[in-house]
């Protein structure tokens, strides 16, 4: 296993289409290509072990149910909630959700804790700058694209982030771990103020 996780950190440091994501005491985090790839070890661990994930399907919006209604509010929604439980699906449509954007002629750019959404070269994948998000957002304001994909908000900073980045302008589709719409909403309440909610969720 030790092999292993030296051979996938050194090809990782010399594909070009490939990146250690985070380096951290008993976690190495690497996007080998397509696949994410968690290298646990002590102490984080009791042992070591790899994880590779990799992504199942690729679709466009055309291989969903949208209805011509929908699709004419994405059209013009600036304050996008994506919401499920793990493994629902959410990167394989925000990614679809991408493509329908460049197709209109749209900038789009990800924020991500780890990069492994399947977008096109197009779209710049962003991480923390600095281990720090807000920063990253302050850089997303000077480019000012016109989506940004969050993905995914789970902290408090995230949702300030996400609320600050939509009042300036930037319109935001963002993932969150909820079961419902109704619980992702409910999330942004209890972390922005209730009366700039509708200014920030279409």
């Amino acid at each position: 296993i030790k092999d292993l996780e030296s051979a996938i950190i050194e090809e990782a440091q010399i594909d070009p289409d490939s990146f250690i994501e985070k380096n951290l005491r008993g976690v190495t985090i690497v996007q080998l290509r397509n696949y994410r790839i968690v290298i646990c070890r002590p102490p984080f661990a009791d042992s070591h072990e790899i994880t590779a994930v990799k992504p199942l399907v690729k679709l466009t919006l055309d291989d969903y149910d949208v209805t011509p209604k929908m699709l004419r509010r994405f059209e013009k929604a600036e304050g996008i909630l994506v919401a499920g439980s793990p493994g629902a699906g959410k990167s394989t449509f925000i990614s679809a959700l991408a493509e329908f954007y460049l197709k209109k002629h749209k900038v789009v750019k990800t924020l991500e804790s780890v990069r492994d959404l399947q977008v096109p070269d197009e779209v710049s994948q962003y991480t923390e700058l600095e281990d720090d998000f807000e920063k990253t957002a302050d850089i997303l304001l000077l480019i000012r694209p016109d989506y940004t994909i969050f993905d995914e908000i789970r902290t408090s900073d995230n949702f300030k982030i996400f609320a600050d980045m939509r009042l300036a302008g930037v319109g935001m589709v963002g993932v969150i771990h909820a079961s419902s719409a109704i619980d992702a909403i409910q999330r942004f309440i209890r972390k922005i103020e209730l009366g700039i909610l509708a200014s920030v969720v279409d």
